[in-house]
């Protein structure tokens, strides 16, 4: 399988990007007072959320590189609870700015970034799993859900 040209990361930050513009462009305020602030704790753990998945890749050397084979099965730390705890932080993290946002035209982008997120890369990444890990993946696959 080829690697990719626009990995996540650059979906990502493209989303932050478009996110404040949308904001921006036509300002709408959906939430009012303190509760917008709420919208940090998505943004934290998710951040908290991507870090952890990124170290452990690096601590247990195995390629972080999407649609790339991997040397190792990773299923400990966040991947005990979450098959992609990176996309999902990435995700919080888009989720907790749109809610600081409070601008319900950002709902279309955090849709936007969760498809494209998960037909791009998390099923054919499962694919390209099952293809190198076999039963263990499918047996890991049986016990961790995809996302939470």
């Amino acid at each position: 399988m080829q690697t990719p040209t626009v990995l996540p990361p650059h979906y990502f930050l493209l989303s932050l990007v478009l996110l404040v513009a949308v904001d921006l462009l036509f300002p709408t305020q959906l939430i009012e007072g303190w509760p917008v602030y709420l919208g940090v704790l998505p943004v934290t753990a998710g951040l908290v959320l991507a870090l952890a998945g990124a170290n452990l890749f690096k601590r247990l050397g195995t390629n972080i590189i999407p649609l790339s084979r991997s040397s190792t099965l990773v299923q400990q730390g966040v991947f005990r609870f979450s098959r992609n705890p990176m996309y999902l932080g990435m995700l919080l993290c888009l989720g907790g700015l749109a809610w600081l946002l409070s601008n319900p035209y950002n709902l279309a982008l955090l849709a936007g970034f969760f498809a494209i997120i998960r037909q791009q890369f998390v099923l054919k990444e499962e694919a390209l799993m099952e293809a190198t890990f076999g039963a263990a993946y499918l047996d890991y696959k049986a016990q961790v859900r995809r996302w939470i």
